[in-house]
């Protein structure tokens, strides 16, 4: 059973395992139930904006504890809004390790607004163009065009028109064959649960619209 107390934290994903939305502990409710079977939870998740699914929809649902547990449960949606998602868990599984973040392809400009580097900060005024590849709730793969970056290095990037301010580091630096840099793959080294709501979000709707896109390529080679 859920140990109510101690929840840190509830994503929910699809069955191929994408992110469909991350909320923290105060969005999340266990009202009583008396009509279902013994030994199963009502969870509630109120928040804004949440993808609407049909009820039967099938999902997973990964509660995030203060201690570092993870549970992992396979349920199904009972009633889904824009504002509102109820499901029933029952048993779950222990996740030993953390799973990966799904990363998505993306192709935007952002900033960046400063830099740390051996504890001396650097302000970009200003800031430097910074453009955004693959993207996940841990990190993002970038290209900086007007300044090269060292391992170490965290930079301040600023994205989704503003929306978002993230502090990175700087873990891979990827070359092209002929040794010149082609970007740095880098992690967030804070991100809270409003932001990573939001940034679970955007990926989200990024997963969609390559999709579409997916969709129509393949509309348009099937007519050739």
């Amino acid at each position: 059973m859920i140990n109510k107390d101690k929840i840190h934290k509830l994503s929910v994903y699809d069955v191929d395992d994408r992110m469909l939305f991350s909320v923290g502990a105060d969005k999340i409710s266990f009202p009583k139930d008396f009509f279902r079977v013994k030994m199963t939870d009502l969870v509630v998740v109120k928040s804004k904006d949440l993808p609407v699914l049909f009820q039967g929809t099938k999902i997973i649902v990964i509660f995030e504890y203060l201690t570092g547990l993870r549970m992992k449960y396979q349920t199904e949606v009972d009633l889904g809004s824009e504002t509102q998602m109820n499901f029933h868990v029952g048993d779950g599984v222990a996740l030993e390790e953390r799973r990966r973040f799904y990363k998505v392809p993306v192709d935007f400009d952002g900033n960046a607004m400063l830099m740390v580097r051996d504890d001396e900060v650097t302000n970009f005024d200003p800031p430097l163009t910074i453009h955004f590849f693959d993207l996940n709730l841990g990190g993002v793969f970038i290209q900086s065009p007007e300044k090269e970056f060292l391992l170490g290095d965290q930079i301040q990037l600023c994205f989704i028109d503003g929306e978002m301010t993230l502090l990175c580091e700087v873990l891979r630096i990827q070359k092209n064959p002929d040794d010149t840099i082609k970007g740095y793959g880098t992690r967030f080294v804070v991100i809270t649960s409003a932001q990573e709501e939001r940034l679970s979000r955007f990926i989200f709707d990024c997963q969609l619209a390559e999709r579409e896109r997916r969709r129509k390529r393949e509309e348009m080679q099937g007519r050739m």
